[in-house]
């Protein structure tokens, strides 16, 4: 049975045109956000966005996974992302943030 996530999702440093690739990314792959934010910060932009819907047959770290590498593969290059999801009606979110090793490891992969 398909869970539904509640998801806040960040990502740092983008260029100020990278914020509507992220979320163009993000639309294509999996849905709307029911509230997005871009802004700079420290010369550079933050992308923040949440959501709920389902994601079928996965739990919170490969669905932390799966928007990282849209957002890596939109952009081209590491970025910090950090994914905060919770299963349903839970209030007991699990934060998920890949770092630098991570995305050489998984963009061989992928």
């Amino acid at each position: 049975m398909p869970l539904s996530y509640r998801v806040y999702l960040s990502a740092f440093p983008l260029g100020s045109s990278e914020p509507a690739r992220v979320l163009a990314a993000i639309r294509a792959d999996w849905v709307s956000p029911s509230w997005v934010s871009s802004r700079a910060l420290d010369g550079a932009w933050l992308f923040e966005m949440q959501a709920e819907a389902c994601a079928p047959d996965v739990d919170e770290a490969a669905l932390a996974e799966r928007l990282t590498l849209l957002i890596w593969r939109k952009l081209g290059r590491y970025v910090k992302v950090v994914v905060d999801a919770s299963p349903g009606e839970s209030d007991e979110a699990r934060r998920r943030e890949l770092g630098q090793t991570e995305y050489r490891k998984l963009m061989r992969l992928n």
